[in-house]
């Protein structure tokens, strides 16, 4: 089931880089703990998901990430606990939110168009299993 999950550290002009490489480092954590230490060899297992940078509105330029994925139920607060844990180890005043995206046809639209609209860029699965393996 796709979940729909936003993580803000509140943190004006913070690199959009810098979050997105911690967000990558935890989920390789993650990845490592529930499907062991070469978990990069299980591209199958690992979640689907799209990213989506963005910024906030121009007084405030906090950026922070929102994330569409494809979590077995059994595992979704697991997953989604994890990295909210592990990104408030080092931003603090982090703030999450986590909502089941419904099961009717335009829920899931209005998701897509909801993070669509800041036209930053989206990191999918693909993208990150590219750049996880490039770093080991």
């Amino acid at each position: 089931m796709k979940i729909f999950l936003t993580y803000n550290p509140h943190i004006e002009n913070l690199s959009q880089t810098t979050l997105l490489n911690h967000f990558k480092e935890i989920l390789k954590k993650y990845y490592r703990k529930y499907l062991g230490a070469r978990y990069y060899k299980h591209k199958d297992k690992q979640y689907l998901i799209g990213i989506f940078q963005e910024i906030g509105s121009t007084d405030y330029k906090q950026p922070h990430l929102h994330i569409i994925v494809d979590v077995p139920t059994d595992k979704m607060m697991k997953f989604y606990l994890f990295l909210k844990n592990g990104l408030t180890s080092i931003y603090p005043h982090l703030t999450s939110n986590f909502q089941m995206i419904g099961s009717r046809k335009y829920d899931e639209v209005n998701v897509y168009n909801y993070c669509l609209k800041e036209g930053g860029q989206i990191i999918t699965n693909t993208d990150l299993y590219q750049k996880i393996t490039n770093i080991n």
